[in-house]
């Protein structure tokens, strides 16, 4: 049996620049990448599921349970089941980073307010 888990996985490319040393180029190359994880033991509410294989009544450091009826899981028994888990959780990322970005707004907003008035104030301080 195996589980499925969807991420995006960015990568920046490297080169040269003109010092010699590597510098970060503006691109960055988007991908889905479909991770697939083991079945590694069963208990009676669900899986012990991770990388590589799994001696028989030994679990490795690096598994991770996973509920058999939860509404959130890390990783799912289809591919499908995950994809639809991937586009639930990145909507609801995107909405935080949404009011994230209109808090600063916000704040440079308030920010810059602030800094016409102190000017104002150095101005009438100084006639």
């Amino acid at each position: 049996m195996k589980f499925y888990r969807y991420e995006l996985l960015i990568t920046i490319p490297m080169a040269d620049d003109e010092y010699g040393g590597l510098s970060r180029h503006i691109f960055r190359y988007r991908q889905l990448s479909l991770i697939t994880l083991n079945f590694h033991k069963e208990t009676p509410k669900g899986y012990w599921i991770g990388y590589g294989y799994c001696e028989p009544d030994k679990l490795r450091s690096h598994s991770r349970w996973v509920s058999k009826n939860g509404k959130k899981r890390y990783a799912y028994p289809t591919k499908e089941e995950a994809l639809v888990n991937y586009i639930k959780r990145t909507e609801k990322r995107k909405k935080y980073l949404q009011n994230d970005l209109f808090d600063c707004e916000e704040g440079i907003k308030l920010a810059q307010q602030k800094q016409k008035e102190l000017q104002n104030g150095d101005n009438n301080n100084n006639n």
